[in-house]
């Protein structure tokens, strides 16, 4: 038996401020400012900072994982197949469903396996679970691999359907290149619903994937499409009036997005960094930007620095001009990476090869499988799998390959002066 929770058990911020604010008050009236400005103040700096938890934690899942969960429900209640409806029925089903009462799940579904198989049921336990944890503790709801606004309003469901209250942050990810430019549409056909905007207080959070867009079309078409996909989310978030968050997830190496974090920074598009913004920092770069107090003071003057000049002074839109000649370049890497790594006969098999992959994949230091499917090659990989073992090796291919196909064909096209151009401003 679970024994019962002590009288005065402390489960929420406020809870722990109430009497802690009390004593502030009752300080400063009676002129003990000094006392009051003292530990005291340090104590409630700490408790709004890091709360009961010391670290949110954000949960993540992928995409059909939620529809798969979906699909169980519906049948259940014979309403037919969730995942054989066309999009336009999901969204109108799952906004329907997240202003109704009425429960879809029954709360024995462990009880019948046959109904509710285990991949669907360890999304629901998780669901369960953070319901029990309570949202001061958690951070976003990250989807991955999302692509339609039902992936969104399933998640939104699921919560509500499991009882987390308020409900977490939905973060749909973009990933791919062909995400990341449908993303805008996705948001765009979301923020329509005016019931949604006001269900999530007018703010959006977004994150946007570096290591699998570039593993998909490479390294420098990715960064263009990422460009271009910042600039229009922050364009249709204007038009219905809804703060965006941008989620950056950056890795630790130049194939994953990573790099000087200050100049990353700096070059986002005007408008993405409106004085909010998240971004991932690796665990193999954690000690080396915050393992001393120092450093890590350093680290994050570099983060609020950098926020504050681009949301204040912003950076300069690049020209027409500029916008064709890294289109074009964009194109043409994109088109060779895909061609040496996707249609190469026998590239899977060289890089298994002449890589540590196998053997990275059975290291238990990894938050999940190397693979999505076991079945595939190169392209059920996941990035970080990819860009490690390519580095193992000191080749670093996904950094490199195709940029210098790219440059080449436009210094033939006598464009030299204007990649001079680009570069020097």
């Amino acid at each position: 038996r679970t024994p019962p929770e002590p009288e005065l058990l402390i489960t929420k911020v406020s809870e722990l401020l109430e009497p802690l604010l009390l004593c502030d008050r009752s300080l400063r009236s009676c002129g003990d400012v000094v006392i009051a400005d003292g530990r005291l103040k340090d104590l409630l700096r700490r408790i709004s900072c890091f709360g009961l938890s010391l670290l949110r934690l954000d949960i993540r899942q992928e995409s059909t994982r939620h529809a798969d969960v979906m699909d169980c429900i519906c049948r259940d209640l014979g309403l037919g197949s969730y995942n054989e409806m066309s999009e336009e029925r999901k969204q109108e089903f799952l906004l329907q469903e997240l202003q109704s009462r009425r429960p879809l799940l029954p709360r024995d579904y462990k009880n019948h396996p046959d109904r509710y198989p285990a991949p669907v049921a360890e999304v629901l336990d998780t669901m369960f679970a953070c319901a029990e944890i309570g949202t001061e503790a958690l951070g976003a709801y990250i989807i991955s691999m999302a692509t339609n606004p039902s992936d969104v309003l399933a998640v939104e469901v699921l919560q509500q359907e499991c009882g987390i209250s308020p409900p977490m942050r939905v973060a749909p990810l973009f990933e791919t290149k062909s995400d990341l430019e449908g993303g805008p549409a996705t948001v765009r056909t979301l923020l329509s619903s005016d019931f949604y905007r006001k269900y999530r207080n007018n703010r959006l959070e977004i994150m946007l994937g570096y290591s699998d867009s570039a593993k998909d079309s490479g390294r420098f078409a990715s960064v263009w499409t990422l460009y271009l996909a910042q600039e229009e989310l922050v364009r249709v978030c204007k038009e219905h009036d809804v703060h965006l968050t941008l989620f950056h997830g950056r890795g630790g190496t130049v194939g994953r997005g990573g790099g000087p974090q200050h100049l990353a920074i700096l070059s986002q598009p005007p408008g993405s960094v409106q004085g909010t913004m998240r971004l991932t920092i690796q665990g193999e770069t954690i000690n080396t930007h915050f393992g001393l107090p120092g450093t890590a003071e350093q680290t994050l003057e570099r983060y609020a620095a950098a926020t504050l000049l681009t949301t204040l002074a912003g950076p300069a839109q690049p020209s027409d001009s500029w916008r064709e000649t890294m289109s074009r370049m964009s194109e043409s890497s994109c088109a060779h990476y895909r061609e040496v790594v996707y249609n190469t006969p026998c590239f899977a098999d060289y890089f298994r090869t002449t890589t540590p992959l196998l053997e990275l994949g059975r290291l238990n230091l990894g938050s999940r499988p190397a693979k999505r499917s076991p079945a595939g090659g190169v392209e059920t990989l996941r990035a970080i799998p990819w860009v490690f073992a390519w580095t193992q090796t000191r080749c670093h291919l996904p950094v490199w390959l195709g940029v210098g196909h790219a440059l080449r064909e436009e210094v033939a096209s006598g464009n030299l002066g204007v990649l001079q151009d680009m570069y020097e401003r």
